[in-house]
């Protein structure tokens, strides 16, 4: 018999996936550096924290409305549109993608992953503007553990819209009641509950097992 596809979310199940302040602080330094290295004129810390302050709001708003979701890109777009100056979008966001965030594997993760590969079929659908869970995954030797992996800023739309579950489903080719998703967020696990997924509320994989 198949096995069942069971896609985990990404930051709160498999990994801590911590954004703050001084991770973001971490990334602004990065950013300047290359930034002033184009050139006159020269941008303040301050400015460039209020363009990306400017940029993040923007983004935030929009994604609160509809559940859409914008791509790295788009925001530093926006962001050096704020700033009034021309740079090379993708060495931006490259720096934030990679520099904004911690992102620290659960101690149990690999171990009990790898326990459910024996009778399920996994897969990743997360919300993020940017791809940085691959490399991520990659770095632990995890990658290839996960087919698909869904991220919302390739579909355009973030958990619980039906869109990301549906693409998920798609590339897994897989009806939904062959699907489970678990997630630590009650609204994400509504949303796979209304495209027909099983949904399951867990805080760690361990839950995840004791639910299945």
């Amino acid at each position: 018999m198949p096995k069942k596809n069971l896609f985990l979310d990404y930051g709160g199940l498999i990994t801590n996936y911590d954004f703050n302040k001084e991770t973001l602080q971490r990334a602004h330094k990065l950013a300047l550096v290359y930034i002033n290295s184009l050139g006159s004129p020269e941008i303040s810390p301050q400015s460039l924290e209020t363009a990306h302050n400017k940029a993040t709001e923007t983004y935030i708003y929009t994604r609160e409305k509809d559940n859409s979701e914008w791509t790295m890109n788009q925001i530093m777009g926006l962001m050096v549109l704020n700033l009034g100056i021309k740079a090379d979008l993708q060495q931006l966001e490259d720096i934030y993608k990679f520099n904004d965030h911690n992102s620290i594997l659960f101690p149990n993760s690999k171990r009990i992953l790898m326990d459910l590969s024996k009778n399920y079929k996994l897969g990743i659908i997360s919300n993020l503007p940017h791809d940085s869970l691959i490399s991520e995954l990659k770095k632990e030797s995890m990658l290839n553990m996960f087919d698909p992996i869904v991220i919302s800023c390739q579909v355009g739309y973030r958990k619980p819209h039906p869109a990301i579950y549906q693409e998920a489903m798609r590339r897994a080719n897989a009806r939904s009641e062959k699907c489970i998703f678990a997630s630590h967020d009650e609204q994400e696990i509504i949303g796979a509950d209304r495209v027909g997924m099983k949904g399951i509320l867990a805080k760690s994989l361990e839950e995840v097992i004791g639910a299945l």
